[in-house]
């Protein structure tokens, strides 16, 4: 069962993402968003400052979930 999480604090957040290979990135259309793995050719990978700048300033909520059944 997947269950909905919502997160705002930047530490959280980013320990999340980088704990399954993510990192921040930007489409060519100016959203940011989270890759996991090689960038396509409408990404580019920005910083995590700049990601959390959008994010606070959209007042925007990380919003994630967790496949229960592949944990260990």
């Amino acid at each position: 069962m997947m269950r909905a999480s919502a997160m705002t604090d930047h530490d959280r957040i980013r320990e999340w993402i980088e704990a399954r290979g993510g990192h921040p990135a930007r489409m060519r259309s100016g959203t940011v968003r989270i890759d996991f793995g090689k960038p396509a050719n409408a990404v580019e990978d920005i910083s995590w400052d700049e990601f959390f700048r959008v994010l606070d300033e959209s007042r925007d909520a990380f919003l994630h979930h967790d496949n229960e059944t592949s944990r260990h």
